[in-house]
């Protein structure tokens, strides 16, 4: 439970450094450290904006940051290593699907975890690039807590993409996959899909309780 803890902090934390580059800093031009670079502060523009703060305009806040976050993940390639092998054997459809409440499901669980953060600090370590993959090391300085995040990088369509979290060689993906497939292997796919959609609504509603 404190590894899947700490994970989920560094879900938030990479939440918060991960926004969208601007669309002249293509894979190209900038490194991977120098798109994070950047994503760091648009996020927390929105994050501190004065026009977005108060519990007035908490919805359009909430809206504005899961916009800048999912706009730097490769969201399809993140759910299919979540689900591992079990991704070949889904339709186009399935998969589809799969990747929607995948997407969902972080949104809902984690947006509302990010209205709180604008002061964390970022420390860029190194970055390693082989090909079209990359990976950047960071430190994220929380309080007086120093966390280690590692972020794996691909280029597509001209940008680098993140598509996975790893924080004392715990991956996000992995995580994940060890939770889906118990429940794949139980009750199948419709079984999955039902557990996720489950959890959404119960986010939701807490979210707007």
């Amino acid at each position: 439970m404190l590894r899947y803890r700490l994970l989920a902090l560094a879900l938030i934390s990479s939440f918060l450094l991960l926004a969208f580059a601007p669309l002249s800093l293509r894979a190209g031009e900038t490194g991977p450290r120098q798109q994070l670079e950047v994503s760091v502060n648009q996020l927390l523009d929105v994050l501190r904006d004065k026009e977005l703060k108060g519990d007035g305009q908490q919805k359009l806040r909430r809206e504005r940051i899961a916009e800048v976050v999912f706009l730097q993940f490769n969201m399809r390639r993140m759910a299919k290593l979540s689900l591992g092998r079990d991704w070949r054997g889904l339709s186009e459809a399935e998969r589809s699907r799969f990747t929607e409440l995948y997407q969902n499901l972080l949104k809902k669980s984690y947006v509302a975890t990010i209205d709180q953060f604008a002061d964390e600090q970022v420390s860029y370590l190194k970055e390693i690039i082989k090909g079209e993959k990359a990976e950047v090391r960071t430190m994220i300085i929380s309080g007086s807590r120093e966390i280690p995040l590692n972020y794996k990088l691909q280029v597509k369509d001209g940008k680098w993409l993140i598509y996975d979290v790893i924080i004392e060689n715990v991956s996000l993906v992995r995580n994940y996959r060890s939770q889906f497939g118990p429940i794949m292997k139980k009750k199948g796919f419709d079984g999955l899909i039902s557990k996720m959609a489950e959890k959404i609504t119960r986010a939701g509603e807490k979210e707007d309780g």
